[in-house]
C-alpha cells in the first residue's frame, strides 16, 4: 500500500519500520447542520467505506459506527486571464460522512 523506499534490512541491525498508507483525509466543516457524532471528510475516490473506516480505527483508534460516502465531481474553473481561455477541472474526491461512538465529540 505504501510506496515509500526504507533501506536493506540489514542482520544484526534492528530497524523500526513504520509503514503509513498512502491515503489522506481532510476534516471540513458539513454545510448542513449534524449531530454531534457525526463528522464530514473529503478523501481521495480510492478510498472505500472499509478503508475509511479501517483508518481511523487503526490510526487514530476512533470507534466508527458508520460511514456514508459518496463521489462528488470537481468543478469547472476558466483561466483567469481572459473569458476565452481554457476550462481547468478540479479532481474529484469522495465526501465521507462518519458516525462515531456518542461518547466521542468533536469540538469545531
Amino acid at each position: 500500500m505504501s510506496t515509500r523506499w526504507y533501506p536493506i534490512y540489514q542482520r544484526g541491525n534492528p530497524q523500526l519500520r513504520i509503514f503509513l498508507p498512502n491515503f489522506w483525509m481532510k476534516l471540513v466543516r458539513p454545510e448542513e447542520k449534524q449531530p454531534k457524532n457525526v463528522v464530514q471528510f473529503k478523501v481521495p475516490t480510492g478510498m472505500t467505506n472499509y478503508d475509511i473506516e479501517n483508518y481511523l480505527t487503526k490510526i487514530y483508534k476512533i470507534k466508527v459506527i458508520k460511514v456514508e460516502s459518496s463521489i462528488e465531481n470537481g468543478k469547472l474553473k476558466r483561466s483567469i486571464m481572459n473569458k476565452y481561455g481554457p476550462i481547468i477541472k478540479e479532481d474529484d474526491f469522495r465526501r465521507a460522512f462518519v458516525t462515531m461512538a456518542s461518547n466521542l465529540f468533536l469540538q469545531y
